[in-house]
């Protein structure tokens, strides 16, 4: 009986990891009220709306393969402004240098939202990030 009990389990277990879905996740970081910024709009030449894209693949849940390795540290985790509330991966600085290669005179982007898709697979997932941004040159004086 015991033999049957484990079989079932193992059997659920692989049918378990065998399932796919996909997760859709929208999000809009937001600026927390003590952000401090030196330049005055005037300062500032609006270029224009732009988005950029990404896809990443991870094996095992963590294990990034695939992509573009080599466009990370751009805008992220830059101190206690917008950047800490989006994810510091390499899809999403993928995402942020295709958005700024669109505007290749900008001088700043200032991320609006991105939008994640997350598509498990067998021991592992695809990830696709899009990010909107609004881009800003500096005006020299």
């Amino acid at each position: 009986m015991k033999k049957h009990a484990y079989t079932l389990v193992l059997i659920g277990a692989v049918m378990m990891s065998l399932n796919s879905c996909t997760v859709r996740q929208k999000a809009v970081p937001l600026t927390p009220l003590n952000a401090q910024v030196n330049l005055d709009m005037d300062d500032l030449e609006y270029l224009g709306d732009i988005m950029g894209t990404s896809e990443q693949s991870y094996a095992l849940g963590f294990i990034a393969y695939g992509g573009r390795k080599y466009h990370s540290g751009l805008l992220l985790n830059q101190g206690a402004g917008l950047g800490t509330l989006l994810p510091n991966n390499r899809g999403v600085n993928n995402a942020l240098y295709d958005a700024l290669q669109q505007k290749p005179d900008a001088d700043m982007l200032l991320p609006v939202s991105y939008d994640r898709v997350t598509e498990q697979q067998f021991l592992g997932r695809r990830v696709n990030f899009s990010v909107r941004c609004k881009a800003y040159k500096i005006k020299n004086k």
